[in-house]
């Protein structure tokens, strides 16, 4: 007698990845909510004097780059799936929002009247941009530490219980600031 294989440990598999990708990316969207500000002002700033981005109104640039990087926030995973579609394998296992903002420079703020010239290649252009991202996203990385830890003291709280999430919320909003929507 032959057993057939219903595929029930691939179906596990798959779910498992799933998983793990949403959770991933809820984890970055946290991140980035959180740090948006930030990203901001240091993305401007290093496009501008590493003269990534000529232009003569920096403001409006600077307006259109936050525009860029609430709309990669707000996108639904479709949206944003299909936007970076034309550059996904520009390089191995890019971080997405890097990616996002990379083909929002190339695609959208190239057309943008105040933007003079966007120069170097699209990995150049990327990889100027991932860097501030990535920098940004250590430090969080770092703070979320402090912050488990800290709660870790607290016998009181159990990991994932809803009064974890809410201290671990609060102290958040403490270190980093409120949430971007």
């Amino acid at each position: 007698m032959h057993t057939r294989d219903t595929g029930r440990v691939q179906d596990k598999l798959i779910k498992q990845l799933e998983r793990q990708e949403k959770q991933e990316a809820f984890q970055q969207g946290r991140f980035f909510r959180f740090k948006l500000p930030e990203i901001h002002n240091k993305l401007c700033q290093t496009l501008l004097l590493e003269k990534v981005i000529e232009t003569d109104n920096v403001a409006a640039v600077s307006d259109s780059i936050l525009k860029g990087l609430k709309k990669a926030l707000n996108s639904s995973d479709f949206e944003f799936k299909y936007f970076v579609s034309p550059i996904r394998n520009l390089v191995p296992r890019p971080n997405p929002y890097s990616l996002y903002m990379t083909q929002y420079l190339m695609e959208v703020l190239i057309n943008d009247p105040d933007v003079i010239e966007i120069y170097g290649t699209d990995e150049e252009v990327y990889h100027t941009i991932n860097r501030i991202i990535s920098r940004s996203s250590i430090q969080f990385e770092k703070v979320e530490e402090e912050i488990v830890a800290r709660l870790a003291r607290d016998k009181s709280l159990l990991p994932g219980s809803a009064e974890y999430k809410i201290a671990m919320d609060q102290l958040l909003r403490e270190k980093v600031g409120d949430p971007q929507k």
